[in-house]
């Protein structure tokens, strides 16, 4: 159910890998559902703490403002998210992959049911943009983090989109990479750390 309330805030599926990464929380009534909604709804913006909710295999997670430098407080519209992960990283983002989030947003559908999300897109480094999309994945692929609250139950989920490899890097080295991380055991990887993620989420 969460996945269909979820859906009309998701961007369509077109081309390469679509993966769901989701669990839920049932809860004693609406009131403690709704309270646990916003408690949630703190965890999941405070992507600087997301490392130490995804456990020891996750990688690193910092938000930055629109000059790289990183910044403390719950995700923005806007800013960015330097992502460090285990392995080599890319010269296009100075040895980290980014991202940028393109929209955050809290509706309330209805008394029973409302819908948190953060949607982020790889991007470029936000100071060296002429190096390209500085990500494992093109800039066609997304990734919602997603919270839904339907009556009693809350479910956390991270909904990636088009997920196709940055092969299209004009650094060989990176190319390389972005191919090898960005192939389907590596996605298969990164849904352990969703999964990881969205149950840190709803303890």
């Amino acid at each position: 159910m969460g996945d269909n309330i979820a859906a009309p805030f998701l961007p369509a599926q077109y081309v390469g890998e679509a993966t769901t990464t989701s669990e839920s929380k049932d809860l004693m009534n609406e009131e403690a559902a709704s309270a646990f909604f916003k408690t949630a709804v703190l965890r999941l913006a405070d992507v600087n703490n997301w490392e130490s909710l995804s456990g020891s295999m996750s990688s690193g997670f910092q938000l930055t403002d629109l000059a790289g430098k990183p910044v403390a407080g719950p995700a923005e519209t806007g800013m960015y998210i330097r992502i460090d992960i285990p392995g080599p990283g890319t010269h296009a983002g100075k040895g980290f992959d980014w991202v940028k989030i393109e929209q955050k947003e809290h509706i309330m559908l209805n008394e029973h049911q409302e819908v948190f999300f953060i949607r982020a897109r790889p991007s470029e480094h936000p100071i060296q943009k002429s190096a390209g999309i500085a990500h494992f994945l093109r800039k066609e692929a997304s990734s919602s983090f997603v919270l839904v609250r339907n009556g009693t139950t809350v479910t956390a989920a991270v909904y990636g989109r088009n997920e196709v490899p940055n092969t299209q890097s004009t650094d060989l080295g990176d190319r390389i990479r972005n191919a090898v991380v960005g192939s389907t055991g590596a996605i298969g990887i990164s849904k352990l750390q969703w999964k990881a993620l969205v149950k840190g989420v709803l303890e």
